[in-house]
């Protein structure tokens, strides 16, 4: 590596040092609706509708959740692709029984690459998120996304300078985000337990 390049911040390689925070308790569940990319700017934005959370906060429907990542550096995409055989699961299995077989067969599909303008486009059939975190490092962020596409599954890497998060016209810091979430999740199991 020549002395003046920086190591890279991805979700791969990320530096040492770098913080990971889970994005899970906001965006779960939530639909990917638009993903807007400026290269010009070098800008990446992301919109999400997660009905739950806004109907829990009671906030206006036309309310999104919106990730921007400034100063892009690298955006990646996978697809993972079913194995075609099929998932059997006999009657009475048991429950740490199933999971073994599902997990059998998730280890037979395969990852393959998805061109990031191909991934753009998946928003319009719906992609509904199924993991999302952010790593921070002293010279850049990292976001990993994981959504469900119809029946496969495809993964995003997206790299930059910085990152901002908004709820309609309110900024959050990331653990300002994270606690709009947090907050649905909280009173969802305390209604469990009282069930």
């Amino acid at each position: 590596m020549v002395s003046d390049e920086r190591p890279i911040t991805d979700w791969v390689n990320l530096p040492e040092g770098a913080t990971e925070l889970s994005l899970w308790s906001t965006l779960h569940d939530g639909d990917l609706i638009a993903i807007e990319s400026d290269l010009l700017v070098r800008t990446l934005t992301l919109r999400f509708d997660v009905g739950y959370v806004k109907d829990f906060h009671n906030l206006p429907d036309e309310n999104q959740f919106v990730v921007i990542v400034s100063g892009v550096q690298s955006v990646r995409s996978l697809s993972c692709v079913p194995w075609p055989g099929e998932c059997l699961i006999p009657a009475r299995t048991p429950f740490e029984q199933q999971r073994a077989i599902v997990a059998e067969y998730h280890s037979k599909w395969r990852e393959e690459s998805l061109s990031w303008v191909d991934f753009e486009g998946l928003t319009k059939d719906g992609l509904e998120v199924s993991s999302a975190t952010l790593g921070q490092g002293a010279d850049g962020v990292a976001l990993c996304l994981g959504c469900l596409a119809g029946d496969s599954y495809v993964e995003a890497y997206i790299r930059g300078e910085a990152i901002t998060f908004s709820i309609g016209t309110r900024h959050l810091t990331p653990q300002e985000f994270v606690e709009v979430g947090e907050a649905y999740w909280e009173e969802f199991a305390k209604r469990r337990t009282t069930e």
